[in-house]
């Protein structure tokens, strides 16, 4: 007598990364009771901009622990790098002005980490607008249905920054349940993108009230094309600008100091407290880094306003 043979389905468990886990090690802490306390609705859009999967009580509650974990770290290392390796005098010093900055970076680094996330999709998703609304346009020329044409530009393989916001229409409609004109006024609410948050409303109203859909599209996408002209132009101006203020300012300035420091030295001379040796280690350890994140700062301000 035969036996039967039983296929034994494998069942694949997803297991949870480190930052999962972290996550929800911070959130069981502090982020439940930072969820009775507050609904943060202009954190959560924020969040939903950026395309970061925390609720706004999980993303404080991160915030929170890891600058506590951060700066109680940082307290310990430079107390044993100065005060036990090094041994220096005024050790204490050394130690609240270095744990301050760490301290102080660490609190800021996933505000910064949300921004830098809105800021990069909204360049990306305004440089593919033009050219989005131009592919819509042919399609609408067609006659196939809104719904086929949002599905269309899901699945398509080039533009991936308007390929994920149509996915998320899509989502809206076959997952949640909600009718097209729903789904593309909320995702027009998590867009980062001004441009295309106003494109969205209109298809929508056009959709929901009817309208010659191929000649609006066509519209808007000459517009846009040359108002992204425009701007470009007008941010290669900013830039040669920019460059001559680097040189000009930083470089230069930076050079003079040196220069200075090094006169100092051969002089034996000191402006008030600093003396050649201070002076050329806040040269290098201060001024420098500065000038260089506060150039390039005002150039990524620059260019995100340009996007």
């Amino acid at each position: 007598m035969l036996g039967l043979k039983k296929n034994k389905k494998k069942i694949k468990i997803k297991k949870n990364n480190f930052s999962d886990i972290y996550k929800n090690f911070c959130y069981k802490i502090i982020g439940k009771k930072i969820e009775k306390k507050q609904k943060n609705k202009t954190l959560d859009d924020q969040l939903r901009m950026a395309n970061m999967k925390y609720t706004p009580s999980a993303f404080l509650s991160v915030i929170i622990i890891t600058g506590l974990i951060t700066t109680f770290l940082s307290f310990l290392l430079y107390t044993l790098l100065f005060n036990i390796i090094i041994k220096t005098p005024s050790w204490i010093s050394y130690v609240i002005v270095l744990t301050a900055i760490c301290s102080t970076l660490s609190f800021l680094f996933l505000p910064l980490l949300m921004k830098m996330r809105i800021s990069s999709r909204k360049i990306q998703i305004d440089q593919e607008l033009p050219f989005t609304l131009s592919e819509l346009s042919v399609l609408a020329s067609t006659g196939i249905t809104p719904i086929k044409i949002v599905r269309h530009m899901a699945q398509r393989k080039i533009g991936h920054a308007m390929q994920a916001e149509f996915k998320k229409i899509v989502h809206k409609i076959d997952i949640e349940g909600k009718d097209i004109v729903t789904a593309i006024g909320e995702t027009a609410k998590e867009t980062p993108s001004d441009s295309f948050r106003e494109n969205l409303w209109d298809l929508s109203n056009m959709i929901h009230q009817g309208g010659d859909l191929d000649a609006y599209l066509r519209q808007k996408a000459d517009n846009t094309m040359q108002l992204r002209r425009d701007i470009q132009e007008e941010f290669t101006e900013k830039l040669a600008s920019y460059s001559e203020m680097y040189i000009s300012l930083v470089l230069i300035g930076i050079l003079f100091i040196g220069i200075a420091a090094f006169l100092m030295d051969a002089l034996r001379s000191k402006i008030g407290p600093f003396g050649a040796d201070t002076l050329l280690i806040l040269l290098a350890y201060g001024l420098i880094p500065l000038a260089v994140i506060v150039v390039g700062v005002i150039i990524s301000t620059a260019y995100s306003r340009s996007g």
